[in-house]
């Protein structure tokens, strides 16, 4: 029993070690990682950023190709109306990628604690309809907030006699602090 009680004393204080600030992003965990499990991510993710480039560039260069070729068909030929329908799929396909890569960065960025988004679909289709979007493509999330706040999670929560106080972290640690009276 006494071993276990000593296990106990070395955890808590290595998870306070660690840092009792929350982590914002996805970046800011992987930084906070040991070098074999950044090392680990890097190597991962750099061979799927390499297949995703190499993927883009030869949708690309087949689009070029294409519309290249699509002048020095003879007009009206059966070569030409293929070339065509193969070029106005190709540019439906980069609308449709670029579509879902928005709708990524949206929903990675909704789901932040500082936005606090609590429906991202219902949330990007009003972004979307209203055309809520900088021109670099991101969310313009005042605006969507003020719109919208029934799609938003309160960062405050109500107490007795209606007063609001900031919302209390549920973890072990606060759960002990609150216990402890601290």
């Amino acid at each position: 029993m006494e071993a276990n009680e000593s296990n106990v004393g070395d955890v808590v204080p290595e998870r306070e070690a660690q840092g009792n600030e929350e982590l914002q992003t996805f970046e800011q965990y992987i930084e906070s990682q040991p070098e074999t499990v950044k090392s680990l991510y890097e190597k991962h993710v750099t061979g799927l950023k390499g297949a995703l480039e190499s993927e883009r560039s030869n949708r690309r260069k087949l689009s070029d190709q294409l519309k290249e070729l699509t002048p020095k068909v003879e007009k009206g030929s059966e070569l030409e109306s293929k070339l065509a329908e193969t070029v106005r799929l190709l540019e439906e396909a980069e609308q449709r990628s670029a579509e879902l890569n928005k709708r990524a960065m949206f929903a990675e960025q909704a789901i932040r604690p500082d936005v606090g988004c609590s429906n991202i679909k219902a949330c990007y289709a009003l972004a979307v309809s209203e055309n809520l979007f900088t021109d670099k493509g991101e969310p313009k999330w005042a605006e969507l907030r003020s719109i919208a706040p029934e799609l938003f999670r309160s960062m405050n929560k109500r107490t007795d006699g209606g007063a609001q106080k900031p919302a209390v972290t549920n973890d072990i640690n606060a759960a002990i602090r609150r216990a402890a009276g601290l």
